[in-house]
C-alpha cells in the first residue's frame, strides 16, 4: 500500500480531538451532578459561565475531528477487507457521536449563556439533559468502538492489543450509559464513573491508533489480480 497523507490527516484530527476532548472535560473543573440542589447547579453554572462557554466551543470542534478520524481508520481497513461492512458501520457510528457530540455542545452553551436572570428550576432541567446526553454519547460510541474493534482483529490493520482496547472502550461506554437510571451516588448520569471513565478509556485509544496512523505505521499490501493480503 502506497502512503497516503489522507491516512495521516486522520491522525492528525484524532490526536487534536483527544486534545480537545480532554480540555472540553476538564477545563471547567468538576461538575455537580443530577442529584444536587437546583441552587447548587445554578451557582456552579454561573461561577463558571465563561469556562463552560469556552468548553462547548471544544466539544463543538471535537465533534467534526472524531468524524474525520474515524473515517480515515474506517478507509484502512475497507481497503484490507471489502467485502465487510464493518467499516461502514465504524463510519455510521461515528456520524452518529459526533453529531450528538455537537449537540450537546449546544446545550451546554445555552445552559450557560442564558444563566444570568434564569429560574433555577429551568437551569437544573437544562443541566440534567445535558448530563443525560453526556452519558448516552456512551451507548451510541460502543457502535463505532465496537466496529473498530473487530476491524483490527480481522484485518490486523493495526496491532491485535489495539483491537482488544477498543473492544475494551466499547464495553465501558455501553456500561456507562446505564447511568440513566441512577438519580444519586457514584453511578450517576454526568459523573465520573458513568461518564468520564468512558471518555478516558476512549481517548486512550484514539490516541494509540492516532500514533500509528500519523506515523503510517500500518502493514502494508501486496495485490494481485484478485487479492489483496496484509504483510506482517
Amino acid at each position: 500500500m502506497t502512503e497516503r497523507h489522507e491516512l495521516r490527516w486522520g491522525g492528525f484530527a484524532g490526536l487534536a480531538f483527544v486534545v480537545l476532548a480532554m480540555l472540553g472535560r476538564f477545563l471547567p473543573g468538576n461538575p455537580p451532578t443530577v442529584g444536587d440542589s437546583d441552587s447548587t447547579i445554578s451557582s456552579w453554572v454561573s461561577d463558571h459561565r465563561t469556562t463552560i462557554l469556552f468548553s462547548s466551543l471544544l466539544w463543538a470542534a471535537a465533534a467534526g475531528l472524531v468524524i474525520w478520524f474515524a473515517v480515515a481508520f474506517a478507509e484502512a481497513m475497507r481497503e484490507r477487507a471489502e467485502r465487510s461492512d464493518v467499516h461502514l458501520a465504524l463510519m455510521a457510528g461515528a456520524v452518529l457521536v459526533g453529531g450528538a457530540i455537537f449537540v450537546n455542545a449546544g446545550m451546554q452553551a445555552a445552559l450557560a449563556s442564558g444563566i444570568s436572570g434564569r429560574d433555577a428550576a429551568i437551569t437544573l432541567s437544562m443541566f440534567q439533559l445535558s448530563a443525560l446526553t453526556t452519558t448516552l454519547i456512551g451507548f451510541a460510541a460502543a457502535l463505532p468502538l465496537g466496529a473498530a474493534g473487530i476491524g483490527v482483529l480481522r484485518t490486523h490493520v493495526m496491532p491485535d492489543w489495539l483491537g482488544y482496547l477498543s473492544l475494551l472502550a466499547a464495553v465501558v461506554s455501553f456500561l456507562g450509559a446505564f447511568g440513566v437510571f441512577a438519580t444519586s451516588g457514584a453511578f450517576v448520569a454526568g459523573g465520573w464513573l458513568m461518564s468520564t471513565v468512558p471518555l478516558l478509556v476512549s481517548a486512550i485509544w484514539v490516541l494509540a491508533a492516532s500514533g500509528y496512523m500519523v506515523r503510517e505505521h500500518l502493514p502494508e499490501l501486496t495485490t494481485g489480480p484478485e487479492t489483496a493480503v496484509p504483510q506482517m
